[in-house]
């Protein structure tokens, strides 16, 4: 799980609470000093699910877990 994104404030806040992120940005602002393996062209998956989970035409969402702060603390 993680997550990609294009705010730089948002995508630190996420990262130093250990979330895996990416941050999407244009050519423009990569420096001619990073180190880039391969570029790629971001898509969405097709076979990806994005309906609620449902029993018999009612919704049950998947019960919380946790509710409150992130960080290493509050894992389960």
């Amino acid at each position: 799980m993680g997550c990609f994104m294009k705010d730089t404030a948002t995508c630190k806040a996420l990262y130093f609470t250990g979330v895996p992120v990416w941050l999407v940005h244009t050519e423009v602002y990569i420096s001619p000093d990073m180190n880039i393996k391969e570029p790629v062209r971001l898509m969405c998956p097709e076979d990806i699910v994005k309906a609620m989970y449902s029993e018999k035409g009612v919704a049950k969402p998947f019960p919380l877990i946790y509710c409150g702060p992130g960080g290493l603390l509050h894992h389960i």
